[in-house]
């Protein structure tokens, strides 16, 4: 997963710096037993919105793609508090300031929003998690609001629907396939 989110990170086919993901789905078919080589394609691309998708092949056979959705030129609206309801959330992570550094190395993330002062947590970094976290080989999260470094994330599970709440904002909701 994570050489797939460095293949993507690091094309040189399109920059994104300064954009946020709006939507990322990932799917894995095939467990990761050789070495793969991917391939990346612009989907869409206009001002305000660029689809971009990174597959994973071995063999010549797909074993894993991401989809990204990334909103351009945009700035973050005022968050809208939830009401929260205590027994429903828990407690899931606290993503650190060190963490998400080093995830933007480790995957050549460099988008600034990411490695400064009052850091972004990484979309694919909370997928990445969210990934780990249900062990499921597809999922789509839709990020609302965006999670900051060193503030902790509360799950909420309706069904097959995962909301993630940061500071009592709905920040992102996960749908698991």
């Amino acid at each position: 997963m994570i050489d797939l989110f460095r293949a993507f990170s690091t094309t040189e086919d399109f920059f994104y710096d300064g954009a946020f993901i709006a939507k990322a789905k990932y799917q894995r078919f095939k467990l990761k037993l050789n070495e793969e080589t991917y391939r990346n394609e612009v989907v869409k691309s206009n001002k305000r919105l660029c689809i971009a998708n990174c597959s994973g092949y071995i063999e010549n056979e797909i074993a894993e793609t991401l989809t990204v959705y990334l909103m351009m030129n945009v700035t973050v609206k005022e968050s809208v508090k939830t009401k929260t309801i205590q027994d429903e959330e828990t407690l899931w992570r606290n993503f650190s300031k060190e963490e998400i550094a080093d995830f933007s190395h480790l995957t050549g993330d460099t988008n600034s929003i990411h490695l400064s002062e009052n850091p972004v947590v990484q979309g694919l970094f909370i997928l990445k998690e969210l990934c780990n976290k249900t062990q499921t080989n597809k999922i789509e999260v839709k990020y609302i609001y965006p999670v900051y470094g060193d503030n902790p994330i509360y799950l909420k599970h309706e069904g097959n629907l995962t909301k993630g709440f940061s500071n009592g904002i709905l920040c992102f909701q996960a749908t698991l396939f």
